[in-house]
């Protein structure tokens, strides 16, 4: 029985052809790798965006329960005869709250801390012979921050000089 023996491969009197097929390879793999590095790329940036505009979703969100953490703090601060609605109000100032802080908002601290235009807003001021000059003295509201600043902090400043000067 005849044998046929069939070659895959170029013959040593080919090396054109095995040179060029060695050449399409480098090319193949060369552009497999750039492909590769392109869709990793790809794939972070779409990461990061979406990351960002879940963020921005957030503090879109935070921004407009804002008021509402207000109002119930202005309703608080109010006498109210009725014990119940009292603490109803302040039951749900606690969960709105836990809710902003579950979303990543920090409130930011003013009381006694040194005047910072970055993150508080002067609202007025007063002269207290007890508090260094430029000392927050009075929070009129609360300022928030989520990553960045969401509102500042409204607030009294103290001045030099006493209160009955």
């Amino acid at each position: 029985m005849p044998s046929h023996k069939i070659n895959l491969w170029p013959r040593a009197s080919e090396p054109d052809e095995a040179e060029r097929l060695r050449r399409e390879l480098a090319e193949c793999e060369d552009r497999a790798l750039r492909l590769r590095a392109d869709f990793d790329n790809f794939r972070r940036r779409v990461t990061r965006e979406r990351d960002t505009a879940s963020l921005e979703g957030r503090r879109d969100a935070v921004r407009s329960v804002l008021p509402v953490l207000d109002a119930l703090d202005r309703a608080l601060a109010g006498d109210s005869a009725d014990r119940a609605l009292f603490e109803g109000i302040a039951a749900t100032r606690t969960l709105l709250l836990g809710a902003l802080k579950e979303n990543g908002a920090e409130p930011i601290e003013a009381l006694g801390k040194r005047f910072d235009p970055t993150i508080h807003e002067a609202v007025g001021t007063t002269p207290a012979a007890s508090h260094e000059p430029g000392t927050v003295v009075h929070e009129v509201r609360s300022g928030w921050r989520l990553g960045e600043v969401l509102r500042p902090s409204q607030v009294i400043v103290s001045t030099a000089g006493s209160p009955h000067g």
